[in-house]
């Protein structure tokens, strides 16, 4: 099996303001792929979790799966479509385009983001990080009615977001009839409160498996967090 570390990705964006982050990578890993075909990472930035559902995709032996990448920042379109042409996989498509006028000719199976999440804070003078980080560029109710636009019936979105979403998730999931099927609470270490979620939703009303995720434990990575991203680590 062919395999794309992180090691390699990060020397090949050494010019790009967006590195991989814990969020990405947990995203990546953690997303559910099964009996998926066509998958669809919006907001890609440099490609890493296209990349990481198209390794897994590959270990699964999920020889029809296609995965598609949007991003609507041109400098990481650009080394996105870079990095994807110098992995293994150059068979990954990606689009500029804004996922507020995306308009696919199919339906995907799987949505996945590590969408902008700052709504009130102060916006800095980096324009492509600005758009990368705050909601105005995609809101969460946009991004979720898209994701209702562009799936099929069965269609699943997973998300990596901060802790203090998860309400006005849950809002929306009520506004437009899905359903919560998995969530994960993430923390950096025991006894500190939960800094992210990872949360699938879905369009078929499912019962919600809740579970927790800790990051370290006593100053070295958890078992459960090598566990779930081993296979993209060169040192782990």
């Amino acid at each position: 099996m062919s395999s794309f570390q992180f090691k390699q990705f990060y020397l090949a964006q050494n010019n790009c303001a967006m590195k991989v982050g814990t969020d990405g990578v947990l995203l990546g890993a953690w997303a559910d792929i099964d009996q998926c075909k066509n998958m669809l990472d919006v907001g890609t930035g440099t490609g890493l979790i296209a990349l990481m559902l198209k390794q897994r995709a590959q270990k699964y032996n999920m020889v029809d799966a296609n995965i598609f990448a949007l991003e609507i920042d041109e400098s990481a379109f650009l080394q996105a479509t870079e990095n994807f042409h110098i992995s293994p996989w150059q068979n990954i498509k990606v689009y500029h385009n804004d996922f507020n006028q995306f308009k696919p000719r199919l339906k995907f199976d799987l949505v996945v983001s590590n969408p902008p999440y700052f709504i009130n804070s102060l916006k800095g003078s980096n324009d492509a990080r600005n758009t990368a980080r705050h909601t105005c560029s995609l809101s969460f109710k946009t991004l979720i009615q898209k994701f209702c636009n562009i799936t099929h019936d069965k269609g699943r979105l997973a998300l990596v977001l901060p802790f203090d979403a998860l309400k006005e998730i849950e809002l929306l999931v009520n506004e437009f009839d899905l359903c919560i099927s998995k969530l994960v609470y993430i923390f950096t270490k025991k006894n500190k409160p939960a800094k992210r979620i990872l949360i699938e939703l879905h369009k078929i009303n499912t019962q919600c498996e809740r579970s927790e995720l800790f990051i370290h434990d006593n100053g070295e990575y958890s078992q459960d967090f090598i566990n779930l991203t081993k296979d993209f680590y060169l040192k782990m």
